[in-house]
């Protein structure tokens, strides 16, 4: 069964957190970039630094600080259940 992996950004003092999902998993270096624009979309400023890694079980948590504020990005990987069909 194909897996598809699920990124989620939670940024404190945001409302809610921004998932994607994606074939295979980012590198930290798309975090990176993702968490820029995450900034530059919701007028965050300061400086971005990588702070640690958390793994368990497949899942993965990247902690960030930007500036004042933390950022928590979790990477799941998830089983592909269901596959939609073109409609003809």
């Amino acid at each position: 069964m194909e897996t598809v992996t699920l990124v989620t950004f939670k940024v404190k003092g945001l409302f809610s957190p921004i998932k994607m999902a994606l074939k295979m998993a980012p590198s930290q270096e798309q975090i990176y970039k993702k968490i820029l624009g995450i900034m530059k979309d919701h007028n965050i400023s300061g400086e971005v630094q990588f702070k640690r890694l958390v793994q368990d079980k497949g899942k993965k948590m990247y902690i960030y600080h930007i500036g004042e504020t933390k950022c928590v990005v979790m990477i799941e990987k998830l089983q592909k259940v269901i596959e939609f069909q073109e409609i003809e």
